[in-house]
């Protein structure tokens, strides 16, 4: 079963952010590799979307994948077939459940 992807607007304006510092800093070519990188993570979850880690203490069903050094937030139930991702954020960053929710 394949499950719907969905980006949430926080979610997006993280990636065009992070990807515009990595395109400023390494270059284009680079960016376009990290670019990549959250392409095939959200082609994973649509075909495995529990394959990455819980953190319930983020709230309900919320899983972590990992894009060095980003960690990408999402929510996944097991019944649902919808992945919404809620942020992309650098793994240095203290996460909290108000940051989940732009808050």
């Amino acid at each position: 079963m394949t499950t719907r992807i969905i980006v949430t607007e926080l979610a997006d304006a993280d990636t065009a952010e992070i990807l515009a510092e990595i395109a400023g800093e390494a270059g284009y070519r680079t960016a376009e590799k990290y670019n990549h990188r959250f392409e095939r993570l959200y082609n994973r979850l649509a075909t495995h979307p529990e394959s990455c880690e819980a953190r319930p203490k983020l709230g309900a069903h919320i899983r972590v994948g990992v894009v060095v050094p980003y960690l990408v937030i999402y929510r996944h139930a097991a019944d649902d077939d919808t992945v919404s991702i809620l942020r992309v954020l650098h793994g240095r960053r203290n996460i909290t459940r108000e940051l989940l929710q732009g808050s």
